[in-house]
């Protein structure tokens, strides 16, 4: 002879594994809500990378002022229509994550032959020439010039010599900045 099981009713319910399945899923979706408003992952799927690195992890409630932002780190910003090309392969507001390479102060000189920076007596240079210009239909004598940085600015460039960056669209205002890059493989 088989035993049915009692029908299990509301009285049956184990309120204290209830109240602690709640506290975990409540904690659990607080901290995804709170994560999923503060980073953002940013994948760079493009044929001719900026950088090395194509999976970003940016932090959009940490904007750093240009002078917050050390040479050589990566900042998430997003480009201006002007700074934009009429034959960009991405719309507008389109996140970009670049290496600060010059900051408020420092000066940068352009040209075919290459670029450098200085900075009183310390010179360094980043990345090659302007091999994107012909693509972007710009001739390398009109991106040739010599900039000093101002406050409030920075100079971001790729890793890649095909990166389109600061050679070709200047300095990009704090104002930009949409997120500091906290990890980036």
């Amino acid at each position: 002879m088989t035993h049915k099981k009692p029908k299990k009713t509301l009285k049956d319910f184990n309120w204290k594994v209830g109240a602690k399945v709640f506290a975990v899923c409540t904690a659990v979706g607080m901290g995804y809500a709170y994560a999923s408003q503060r980073y953002v992952i940013g994948l760079d799927t493009q044929e001719y990378k900026c950088l090395d690195d194509w999976i970003f992890i940016i932090d959009t409630w940490d904007r750093p002022g240009a002078a917050d932002v050390e040479r050589n780190d990566l900042v998430a910003v997003v480009l201006t229509d002007a700074q934009t090309p009429a034959n960009a392969l991405w719309g507008p507001g389109q996140v970009m994550v670049k290496r600060a390479v010059a900051k408020p102060g420092d000066v940068a000189d352009i040209s075919a032959r290459g670029i450098a920076f200085k900075r009183g007596e310390e010179h360094w240079t980043h990345g090659t020439a302007l091999e994107a210009a012909p693509a972007l239909g710009i001739s390398e004598e009109d991106l040739t010039r010599q900039i000093t940085i101002s406050p409030g600015e920075l100079f971001l460039m790729g890793d890649n010599p095909m990166s389109y960056d600061g050679r070709y669209y200047g300095q990009v205002s704090e104002g930009q900045i949409v997120g500091s890059v906290l990890w980036s493989f």
